[in-house]
């Protein structure tokens, strides 16, 4: 009987001693995914190329996104 206590204890001890820096490495590790994630997240301003076009008598601003020139919006002259 003696020697249940002892192993249960040992058991007992063992998983607390264990499980408290795992959650804190988790916590830490889950902190710094997200800030990579987040910094990863904002598009950097010289990625997007605009140019203004001359386009049936007016002056538009077209932007290279996606692949592709994209109409941003027109002018009249």
């Amino acid at each position: 009987m003696l020697k249940r206590l002892l192993v249960a204890t040992a058991v007992a001890a063992s998983t607390l001693v264990i499980s408290g820096p795992i959650t804190t490495q988790a916590a830490s590790a889950a902190d710094t995914l997200c800030t990579t994630a987040e910094q990863r997240a904002v598009p950097a301003p010289a990625a997007v190329k605009c140019r203004w076009k001359e386009k049936y008598g007016n002056w538009c601003k077209f932007c290279y996104k996606y692949g592709k020139w994209r109409l941003q919006y027109c002018e009249e002259m």
